[in-house]
């Protein structure tokens, strides 16, 4: 016997996706001979396709439509079409801006894939309702792949298409003067933007290729973790959580060094779980390797060890690891694999180490508790948050009902290494700043209960807190995906009515630096002379031209790529915070240097600091950025010639 919606609906979606689909590409060549930008043309031409799929579906199979409600349909069917419109957006993008296809061959691609997105969607959402040799469970797991995957796409064309942030512009001069330490961070970060930058060129794909690479081994240690406390199917949903969980989908995308701490973090945590919980003293060898990596990484992995010692303490069949080798084998491996950064600090006056010690807590008084609130709320969103309170509040239920958890030291090792952490940056928060990225790690432990607990589908509500959180996940989900989707629309092709942020960095980058090269050109044919480039904003400006620059040179072919390294720089020439910029671009090594500086206010050309210690060449001049036709920013120049004796 066959349920609602399984009669004629292979028939039904075909034929009606393959109508929408004909009417989608008949109306974008129409709209495209008309002169229609390409951008609005693909948006007319899925908005055709959108309605006859859906006309074509209602009548083929009216008779499943009227035994549900049609206004929840509707509303699933439009969900399930948002989501094919973000994708399709991000390989429309792809191919014109990137394999440089024209439209008309690039929206037959990206036509297909928002059909297949629909086809899918509507198959596992609408159309099935399984049948009586289909068990829930087996239709779950099918959402939970096809969520993964659709996340997984979303972050790879993200990656592709988005303009690098400035730190990650940061990072990538990091990979251009290659070495074992810096100031404000350990070299993982350098060191992964230059491996795959050397096998794929200066492209934001290749810098964030890491990023990618480290949320894998991210995705993987949280599988494995949640298989070993529960079983496959809670793996799946974490992986689940890992996906779609602001914190971790933008550690899949963006390079900062604390997408590998995150990954040695994952590893780390998985293989003292081993040890500590499981008893297999062979993973302290996998615990110290991790430990040293994610010590090249950040130095906040510290934290995990420091957890992970306090449980050794606390617990008294752990004390005897205390007695043993292999725990300080592990600690010796960890050092080991840290020693190219203390070798680093040792040469340069402990600098590093000082830096993010006496140096932050030497900062400006700041109450900055409730951005670390916040903070949390936007990596986990605020239902994840509820459901890690949740976890924490019915600790002792879970102690005691848990049929799957094999271990009490499962669950209370986890807890340690996550709430100890977070006391600290709570106490560090109170006075000082703290950064909206640093508790991503420290949810790893608690992922696995989130989702055996609190996602749909598990065994038992231990409370109306739980209860609540379990139906608010649906929805959280379903509107982070959208979110991510419209990101990357944003990013490759804009949104209709939704304008760029002017001077933010990292908007309409490649148009700025496109127009300093050809300023640079004309000022070298005209005086013989390489003008130093130095950009306001601290290294943010700086950073995102030299990356840009560099970029475009590798385009054009013409090797100047050493040459614009080290002729762009920040503004510690005239007081600002340059970072590792002051040890590539010290002073005293641009004596007497024609400037061209750079800012987003025309103010910055004329600072006190900068009068004193230059003279102006020529009137100040305005650059006007465009992003997809769209102004997204209005830079300032003037050259100068420095003074300095």
């Amino acid at each position: 016997m066959q349920t609602p919606f399984v009669k004629n609906s292979i028939t039904g979606i075909l034929i009606g996706s393959l109508v929408g689909m004909c009417a989608d590409l008949a109306l974008f060549y129409f709209s495209l001979s008309r002169g229609c930008a390409p951008t609005n043309a693909h948006l007319l031409g899925f908005l055709a396709g959108v309605l006859l799929t859906f006309i074509t579906w209602f009548m083929i199979c009216y008779e499943q439509f009227c035994e549900t409600r049609l206004l929840r349909v509707l509303s699933i069917y439009l969900f399930i079409q948002i989501l094919a419109l973000f994708l399709r957006g991000g390989v429309f993008a792809l191919l014109m801006q990137i394999m440089r296809c024209s439209p008309g061959t690039a929206i037959i691609p990206a036509a297909s894939i928002s059909s297949a997105v629909t086809l899918i969607g509507a198959w596992l959402t609408i159309f099935d309702r399984a049948s009586d040799s289909s068990s829930p469970l087996i239709h779950s797991r099918r959402m939970l792949i096809s969520v993964t995957v659709y996340t997984v796409l979303l972050r790879l064309l993200i990656s592709v298409l988005a303009e690098l942030i400035y730190e990650e512009a940061y990072y990538w001069n990091y990979a251009q003067h290659l070495d074992i330490g810096y100031l404000d961070h350990p070299p993982m970060v350098g060191w992964l933007i230059w491996v795959f930058t050397s096998l794929l060129g200066d492209t934001e794909f290749a810098v964030r290729m890491g990023s990618f690479v480290c949320w894998c081994i991210v995705a993987y240690y949280s599988y494995k973790l949640a298989a070993a406390i529960f079983h496959k199917e809670v793996a799946l949903k974490a992986l689940l959580l890992m996906t779609v969980l602001p914190g971790y989908f933008s550690s899949g995308m963006i390079v900062l060094p604390d997408t590998p701490l995150l990954a040695c973090w994952a590893g780390a945590l998985y293989y003292l779980y081993r040890v500590l919980v499981e008893d297999k003293r062979e993973a302290w060898l996998g615990a110290g390797f991790f430990m040293g990596l994610g010590l090249l990484s950040k130095y906040t992995i510290c934290l995990l060890g420091l957890g992970a010692f306090a449980f050794i303490l606390v617990n008294n069949q752990c004390r005897k690891w205390l007695f043993r080798p292999e725990l300080y084998l592990s600690a010796l491996l960890a050092i080991l694999l840290f020693s190219p950064v203390i070798i680093w600090n040792a040469q340069h006056g402990w600098v590093s180490f000082l830096f993010q010690s006496s140096g932050r807590m030497n900062a400006l008084f700041d109450f900055d508790l409730p951005d670390l609130v916040g903070a949390i709320l936007f990596l986990l969103t605020p239902t994840g948050a509820m459901a890690a309170i949740a976890i924490m509040w019915y600790r002792r239920a879970i102690l005691a009902e848990d049929p799957y958890m094999h271990s009490k030291k499962a669950f209370s090792f986890l807890l340690t290494t996550t709430m100890l952490p977070l006391a600290v940056f709570f106490i560090i928060s109170l006075s000082r700043s703290v950064k909206i990225i640093w508790t991503a790690p420290l949810w790893l432990g608690i992922l696995p209960y989130m989702a055996a607990y609190t996602l749909p589908g598990q065994r038992r509500l231990l409370g109306r807190l739980i209860s609540m959180v379990t139906r608010a996940w649906p929805g959280t989900i379903a509107g982070t995906l959208i979110i991510y989707g419209a990101l990357l629309h944003y990013s490759a092709l804009g949104l209709p009515g939704v304008p760029y942020p002017r001077f933010v960095p990292g908007m309409g980058m490649e148009h700025l630096a496109a127009q300093i090269e050809n300023v640079v050109d004309v000022f070298q044919r005209s005086n013989n002379e390489i003008p130093l480039i130095v950009c306001m904003e601290e290294n943010k400006i700086a950073s995102l031209v030299a990356f840009y620059r560099a970029k475009l040179d590798g385009i054009s072919g013409r090797g100047n790529k050493a040459h614009i390294i080290s002729n762009t720089t920040g503004n510690h020439f005239f007081g600002g915070k340059g970072l590792m910029y002051t040890y590539w671009h010290p002073l005293e090594a641009h004596k007497k240097r024609v400037i061209l500086l750079i800012g987003h206010k025309s103010e910055q050309m004329d600072r006190k600091r900068v009068q004193l210690r230059t003279d102006p060449i020529g009137d100040i001049k305005e650059i006007v950025v465009f992003k997809n036709g769209k102004i997204s920013g209005r830079y300032f120049y003037r050259f100068l010639r420095e003074g300095m004796a």
